[in-house]
């Protein structure tokens, strides 16, 4: 399948479980990065941060700080309808209305991975034309930002990937989701075991 924005590819590589493989592909993932122009200069110092971090740190180490930020919480869950719906009824059946939209593209997930998965949805996005890519990013602006911002105030090197992304949403989406649930003591209630896995084709 061709890749129509490969920058969305690569951010959404960022944001996956730091395996090897990951690891291995920083080097590309950089060049892609510091190629595109789209990206303001401003926001590249901290991504070239997190390129270097995935790079120097033990993969073990940042296995396992990724777990601990990404996986046993909601405030920084890379599951976006996690921060709208929750789990009622609506994400549900917006799960599947977001599935629908991948396999039209020709995109099938694997099984234990779910629809609303941020780097799969990235992927999805690094597909299609990039003005219906900057819409669909528009349309979850709101949840970037407090994502965003939330691992900024953990001071966590992958709050650089949040405003990269929103460099690419255009000023007016189609459908925006719902405001985002005020965070509360949203990792106390939500405690489950860690079964991410990188998008088909991640990096």
């Amino acid at each position: 399948m061709k890749i129509l924005n490969p920058t969305l590819k690569a951010l959404g590589a960022l944001l996956t479980y730091p395996d090897e493989v990951l690891v291995a592909a920083v080097p590309d993932l950089r060049k892609v990065i510091e190629d595109d122009k789209r990206i303001p200069k401003g926001l590249k110092p901290q991504l070239r941060s997190l390129l270097d971090y995935l790079q120097t740190t033990d993969t073990w180490e940042l296995q396992e700080s990724y777990v601990e930020r990404f996986d046993t919480g909601r405030t920084s869950s890379l599951h976006l309808f996690e921060h709208v719906h929750g789990e009622s009824k609506d994400r549900g059946q917006a799960m599947v209305d977001l599935k629908a939209q991948y396999e039209a593209v020709g995109l099938n997930l694997v099984p234990e991975e779910l629809p609303d998965y941020l780097p799969a949805f990235l992927e999805f996005c690094s597909v299609i034309d990039l003005s219906e890519a900057s819409g669909f990013l528009a349309d979850c602006s709101p949840i970037l930002k407090v994502l965003g911002e939330r691992l900024r105030e953990r001071q966590s090197p992958y709050s650089a990937v949040f405003p990269a992304l929103l460099s690419f949403a255009s000023k007016a989406g189609t459908k925006p989701l719902p405001e985002v649930k005020p965070e509360g003591d949203l990792d106390a209630e939500w405690a489950e075991e860690p079964a991410f896995s990188p998008p088909q084709g991640a990096c």
